[in-house]
């Protein structure tokens, strides 16, 4: 036993924690729609035993709820992102739904420095988000360089908390 580990006899199991891939699966990637991008990256949260939502409502859980308002400032202030109001039909916490299926969701939107799509996909017993970057412009590529280091802790952080958010509802 590790000094930092220790016995809790009434703890129940472990939550889940999302990882994230060392590859984008094939099947997310066709689902971005998308042939060219500078960035990706997956991330994936086992679901078992069970959350029984539907990709917009992992969707909506993790960019709506989790990310919130700190997600609204980077995507629209510092990306620059057009997204729609966070009320308007056919989107999700403002990204446009771009096209969905029964075990997927994906989301798209631009500025003037990317372009980007995040793709929310549920298989055999886990849900995975993915995110595909295309740089517009050179200064795209630098904003991007100094925000993917806190995109890459917060990400899996969506899914986890989504993911803890869901089970109980």
């Amino acid at each position: 036993m590790t000094e930092n580990s220790e016995l809790r006899p009434d703890s129940g199991p472990a939550e889940p924690v999302a990882r994230r891939q060392s590859e984008i699966g094939a099947s997310i990637r066709a689902h971005s729609g998308v042939a060219f991008y500078d960035y990706a990256d997956q991330f994936t949260i086992d679901t078992s035993p069970g959350v029984a939502a539907t990709p917009e409502e992992w969707a909506r859980t993790a960019l709506g709820e989790v990310a919130g308002a700190r997600g609204q400032f980077v995507w629209r202030v510092v990306l620059g992102l057009r997204l729609r109001r966070r009320s308007a039909a056919g989107q999700v916490a403002g990204w446009p739904i771009v096209e969905r299926g029964a075990t997927w969701i994906t989301l798209g939107a631009r500025s003037w420095l990317i372009s980007g799509r995040l793709v929310v996909e549920l298989t055999d017993g886990t849900a995975s988000v993915a995110t595909f970057v295309h740089y517009e412009r050179r200064m795209g590529e630098r904003v991007w360089a100094a925000v993917s280091p806190g995109h890459r802790r917060f990400a899996p952080l969506l899914l986890t908390e989504a993911s803890r958010i869901l089970s109980i509802r």
